[in-house]
């Protein structure tokens, strides 16, 4: 059921992609969600997508409707499962479940579940406590049907006017975000759920939020390799198993002023050759202005796979269907090959079996509510706050 060589070329594709749903259940018929599914895949609900086309992720956000409440959120995972399980035609294969769960500004969970400060606040209570919070906060996301998670946040904050960054940072020194990132890395693997180190390959010294416009960094080689690379080089080490790229223009790394996200010589000839990096890589979110501006809404995800990318995040609305047959005909003129396509599926279902995926995807719901904004949890959450405010 599971193999690679029963999967169609469209199963393929389809599983490189992670999707925004909208909706709180994956039935819904609210009209104000089924509006928007039909603008962005053509169906009204999340159980319709994936019947129809079977991607390997979803993404949780709250204006997408699917947080209101913990609970809520599992039942929604759990059937999300059933749907991909329970597909009367093609291959059936569980669903990769994202959100980001940074803590401070970026998380995405509504109480009960813990609210965590920043990782600028984190890094005043110390390394082991970091490590701390990154274990209870993936304990909560896994007991929500939450595998992977976009954190811990990689980037230097060296540009005290970075509005896409700053206190998402645990730092402006390379060595101490380094040992946050290690930590934090550990913790959330001990929590249950797959860290993904971003944004590769270093946001920290831009003066441009990449969801708004074009970012270039500036560094040389020599000051990304002191300045920005020793995080992402201490989450390797960590073991990390995914990371995720920034839509930065970096011509150290990419004389031809490609963004990452698109880039060869980055992804494949730093990441992957350089770095040893054999790990999923996953596209920050194609929606965004910065990879809008620099390729058709189409053409980014082929452009992305080509580079060396697995996961392809979040097209804009109503790309989806389309980029799925534009990264077909490429392999059908010859652009691209099914065995490129093949490393990233096997990447992405390595994947789904080290988060347990393939052994039990459900979610128990008369334990969530246990586990999610446990007594012990909010406690941490409160001394914590108390030691850093």
């Amino acid at each position: 059921m599971n193999d690679l060589p029963s999967m169609t070329l469209e199963e393929k594709i389809a599983q490189l992609f992670v999707l925004r749903v909208y909706g709180s259940t994956a039935d819904t018929t609210d009209p104000a969600a089924v509006e928007h599914n039909r603008a962005a895949y053509g169906v009204d609900n999340a159980a319709a997508l994936i019947s129809t086309y079977q991607p390997g992720g979803v993404v949780y956000f709250r204006d997408c409707g699917n947080i209101e409440n913990p609970v809520q959120v599992a039942r929604l995972s759990n059937t999300i499962q059933e749907a991909a399980l329970g597909r009367k035609e093609g291959t059936s294969v569980p669903v990769l479940i994202a959100t980001d769960q940074e803590g401070g500004r970026v998380a995405r969970m509504s109480p009960p579940a813990t609210w965590f400060p920043s990782a600028r606040a984190l890094a005043a209570a110390g390394v082991e406590r970091a490590r701390e919070v990154a274990t209870v906060m993936g304990r909560e996301l896994r007991a929500m049907g939450i595998r992977q998670n976009y954190s811990p946040v990689a980037d230097v904050n060296v540009n005290p006017d970075n509005p896409a960054i700053g206190d998402r940072s645990f730092a402006t020194e390379p060595a101490t975000v380094a040992a946050f990132v290690r930590a934090q890395v550990r913790g959330f693997q001990d929590g249950g759920v797959i860290p993904t180190v971003k944004h590769f390959p270093g946001h920290g010294d831009t003066h441009v939020d990449t969801h708004n416009g074009q970012a270039t960094i500036t560094h040389n080689r020599d000051e990304w390799e002191q300045l920005d690379l020793p995080p992402f080089r201490a989450a390797l080490e960590a073991g990390v198993d995914a990371v995720m790229t920034g839509h930065l223009i970096f011509p150290a790394l990419d004389p031809t002023g490609s963004i990452a996200t698109t880039s060869h010589p980055i992804i494949t000839g730093v990441l992957r050759d350089e770095l040893g990096f054999d790990g999923v890589i996953s596209t920050d979110g194609l929606g965004m202005s910065a990879a809008r501006l620099a390729h058709d809404d189409v053409e980014a995800p082929l452009k992305a796979l080509q580079a060396g990318a697995d996961q392809l995040l979040t097209p804009p609305i109503g790309a989806f269907p389309a980029a799925v047959k534009a990264i077909r005909q490429a392999v059908e003129d010859g652009e691209l090959t099914t065995e490129r396509i093949d490393q990233s599926v096997e990447r992405i279902l390595r994947l789904k079996r080290r988060a347990g995926l393939f052994n039990d995807p459900m979610v128990d719901l008369t334990t969530a509510g246990g586990v999610i904004g446990a007594r012990a949890h909010q406690e941490l959450a409160r001394r914590l706050i108390g030691s850093v405010s």
